[in-house]
């Protein structure tokens, strides 16, 4: 006999549960974050209406001639097509025209984004009238000065030389950042490969960095957006199925802030008091799009790994529709930053002892291997994973199955 559980899988590519299957004698019990509705549309263009630090895009955009706006890629969960018709309007009114509005994709050092990628992100009827761009890390770009922290700042100019400059984001937990958007659609998004790899840098070996909190690396983020500019600056948090459970607009730093706020309500996950676990699964949904986005997985344990026995194990669920995935920074070979994450000292610190795991449909073991050691467990079946587990940890192993990337220990 067999117990099953649903977790979600491939963002953008389905979005359908996927069952896994446990012995019944195995303990295996769901670990929820916590959550939150799905907002309305009328409670959506309210926020437009009241940004916070900020006047409504309306009146920033009055008397300009053109606008940019900035949009994280197909990695990142929410779909931007309610929120583009609101801007777009607004921009209109003020009398900027579509001919004159720019989308640029912040793919930072990740793949160009493709025709059916832009009708997932952004829905049709935009990517049928308003020009869009792939932003370059290596073209296009203007030395605008240094950081506090003497990061160059090398910026896509298209953006730079915008009357107009508008972001969208969603704020979702970010092992280098703290969390997602706000001006980190600016750094790394719109940003030269010199200053992605001059602000991560430090972040790599783990100066700066933090879950949940701003992190020195994001006050250096906040800096170059300072001088970069960004007038408007809109922060999603997305629900469990990458609804948008919040949003918050306005001021790129105020309006982010406040978003934090409530991401850390939405994603907390309660656990119970001692509690010991031989494994926990953790799934990569909704930042499951392809294998160099994984190490999203550790989000949880960097924040408390003390809920999994010393020798425990730790399994990483990613659907990995795009295969290995794209990173020219930190994930292909020969890239500024690129190693193994298994001689990273993050990597060590969050393991120490437990054993590591990968399981996915989607990828083959030289994938696995280009990331981390050669110590990974990988299987594309679960049930020979279950079956390899079994051997290690008995027949009656405790396991937490942790379904979303998003969620943080309350």
């Amino acid at each position: 006999m067999v117990r099953t559980f649903n977790i979600p899988w491939a963002a953008w590519y389905g979005d359908k549960d996927l069952q896994l299957e446990f012995p019944d004698a195995w303990d295996v019990c769901v670990y929820k974050m916590q959550d939150t509705l799905e907002l309305s549309q009328g409670d959506i263009k309210n926020v437009f209406s009241k940004p916070i630090g900020t006047p409504t895009i309306q009146e920033i955009a009055k008397g300009k001639s053109n606008a940019v706006i900035a949009i994280e890629d197909i990695s990142r969960p929410i779909r931007a097509e309610f929120i583009l018709e609101i801007v777009l309007d607004q921009l209109n009114t003020a009398g900027i025209t579509n001919d004159d509005i720019t989308i640029i994709y912040a793919l930072g050092a990740h793949r160009p984004m493709n025709r059916q990628d832009s009708i997932k992100k952004v829905g049709q009827k935009v990517v049928d009238k308003i020009k869009i761009e792939n932003h370059h890390p290596y073209e296009n770009l203007i030395y605008i000065g240094d950081s506090h922290k003497n990061t160059p700042i090398y910026l896509n100019k298209t953006y730079y030389d915008a009357e107009v400059k508008i972001s969208i984001g969603s704020v979702v937990p970010h092992p280098l950042a703290g969390y997602g958007g706000g001006a980190k659609v600016v750094l790394p998004g719109l940003c030269g490969i010199q200053t992605i790899e001059a602000n991560h840098k430090a972040g790599v070996r783990g100066i700066g960095i933090g879950l949940g909190i701003v992190t020195e690396l994001r006050k250096d983020i906040e800096d170059t957006c300072k001088k970069a500019g960004l007038d408007f600056s809109i922060n999603i948090i997305p629900t469990m199925t990458r609804k948008i459970g919040g949003i918050f607009a306005g001021d790129f730093i105020k309006a982010h802030r406040k978003a934090m706020e409530f991401a850390k309500e939405v994603y907390s996950t309660n656990l119970p008091p001692k509690l010991n676990l031989d494994i926990g699964f953790f799934n990569l949904y909704p930042e499951d799009t392809e294998l160099s986005q994984a190490l999203k997985g550790f989000n949880f344990l960097f924040k408390s790994n003390n809920f999994i026995k010393r020798e425990g194990a730790v399994v990483l669920l990613t659907a990995a529709s795009e295969g290995r995935g794209f990173h020219s920074l930190l994930g292909e070979t020969g890239g500024k930053l690129y190693k193994n994450w298994g001689d990273t000292v993050i990597f060590k610190g969050v393991l120490k002892k437990k054993k590591f795991g990968i399981f996915s449909q989607n990828i083959n073991r030289k994938d696995v291997l280009h990331y981390y050691p050669d110590t990974t467990i990988f299987h594309t079946n679960f049930q020979e994973l279950v079956r390899e587990l079994e051997k290690m940890y008995g027949n009656t192993p405790k396991v937490g199955i942790f379904p979303s990337s998003n969620q943080l220990p309350k």
